[in-house]
């Protein structure tokens, strides 16, 4: 357990982590290609070493020295015929529609919380295709079953993630013919699909867009690719929260924009908010305060929303995070967490109908926070306890999931006990 200190800096330096999502697409792509692929300065996290491992598992011949992945082999003819997915949802989205090209039965199985979130839809993609899964109740643990997919027009409707469109992209590669994705007029986290789409397009694969439909050209990949991955814009939220509610100058080096990544949208939402944004080639630097409360459509943004909720508390007036269903189904019921600890601190937030309004509050009490086990909540409650000295945060390692160097960084802490 962790107890929060309050920062006695006036400028903060991060340098920030490589981006997850990036990590774990270009694995993938890689695991598909027949030629070299080099990544540099990948992500190395509990999830992105899931993914890799999972990968090797399957096949795939990848070699990781210092800060770089290298890829010389593809999936294909199985080592090993599982792998514990740990409570990554997006490894097993993204992993288990590789199955189908494997030369053997794949069995995916994680945590008690990833045995709880929905997998139904992904697998009623599978079986388009007719792909035979086993499973119980629609979700993990499951076993695929490989088998020569045609390719085609695939419907697609009330979707509880974006990351099965990432997944279908990617593994239609390796189709007997062209798969044609039609997406539901209300797809959640659009930005992650976009973000697949312009990284699939960098790496010369045949791909094309737009708002209701993709269509990937089945042609297996036969390049020499050499990657370097961006820094994190999901990371960077905390850091920006903690600048707006101390009035600290941030400096970032290595981001720039634009970016592959959808969460670049927090610099949009904290102008609006008062501050001051100035890119230079070889850094992002960041001032101001918080100004007024906010009005944010979060439907295509949420890994945002933890710290956002963060912010509205220490803003001038009550702030609407909306659409923000989708989070009931994260690595915790994230609504439920945010508004759990905001009780705890003596905040007040109501939700209804996918809607969180949170009001800010003149003052706050220390509270002993439940990290739920959930990376995102552990970063941005550290955050608010920077304001309500002798906050604690429990289960704090949970951040080996997608930064494992937070606490290193964020320094305003101290260990108040084992858990």
């Amino acid at each position: 357990m962790y107890r929060i200190t309050a920062p006695d800096d006036d400028v903060l330096k991060i340098n920030l982590p490589a981006s997850k999502s990036v990590t774990h697409r270009i694995l993938i792509l890689g695991a598909l290609n027949r030629g070299r692929t080099i990544i540099s300065e990948p992500l190395i996290s509990e999830d992105t070493r899931i993914t890799m491992q999972a990968l090797k598992n399957m096949g795939a011949i990848i070699a990781s020295e210092g800060n770089m992945f290298t890829i010389t082999g593809p999936i294909g003819k199985v080592n090993q015929p599982a792998i514990f997915l740990g409570n990554s949802g997006s490894s097993a989205r993204f992993l288990m529609p590789l199955a189908m090209h494997l030369d053997h039965p794949f069995r995916f199985y994680g945590s008690e919380r990833l045995h709880q979130r929905p997998f139904k839809e992904l697998f009623e993609a599978l079986y388009n295709f007719n792909v035979k899964v086993e499973c119980e109740k629609g979700t993990l643990p499951a076993v695929i079953y490989p088998r020569e997919t045609a390719g085609g027009i695939i419907e697609l409707n009330d979707l509880p993630s974006s990351q099965i469109i990432t997944a279908l992209m990617m593994t239609a590669l390796w189709m007997k013919n062209d798969l044609e994705i039609h997406m539901p007029e209300n797809t959640p986290s659009l930005p992650y699909i976009k973000m697949t789409y312009k990284l699939m397009k960098r790496l010369g694969l045949k791909i094309e867009y737009d708002k209701h439909r993709i269509h990937v050209t089945a042609e297996t990949p036969n390049f020499d690719w050499n990657l370097t991955v961006e820094k994190d814009l999901s990371a960077v939220s905390y850091w920006v929260v903690l600048s707006l509610i101390h009035q600290l100058k941030l400096i970032l080096p290595k981001v720039t924009l634009p970016s592959l990544q959808g969460d670049e949208r927090i610099f949009e939402i904290a102008s609006t908010l008062g501050a001051k944004i100035m890119l230079y080639e070889d850094r992002l630097e960041f001032e101001g305060k918080i100004e007024r409360g906010m009005n944010i459509d979060c439907n295509e943004i949420p890994d945002l929303v933890p710290a956002l909720s963060v912010l509205a508390m220490f803003a001038s007036h009550k702030s609407h995070l909306t659409n923000i269903k989708h989070l009931e189904y994260k690595e915790s019921n994230r609504i439920e967490a945010i508004q759990k600890n905001i009780a705890a601190l003596g905040g007040k937030s109501v939700y209804e109908n996918g809607n969180l309004q949170i009001i800010p509050q003149t003052s706050y009490q220390p509270a002993q926070l439940d990290s739920f086990d959930d990376h995102r909540i552990a970063m941005s409650f550290a955050v608010a306890g920077t304001r309500i000295p002798g906050t604690t945060i429990s289960h704090p390692q949970c951040v080996e999931k997608s930064y494992p160097s937070f606490w290193q960084d964020f320094r305003y802490w101290q260990e108040a006990d084992h858990d």
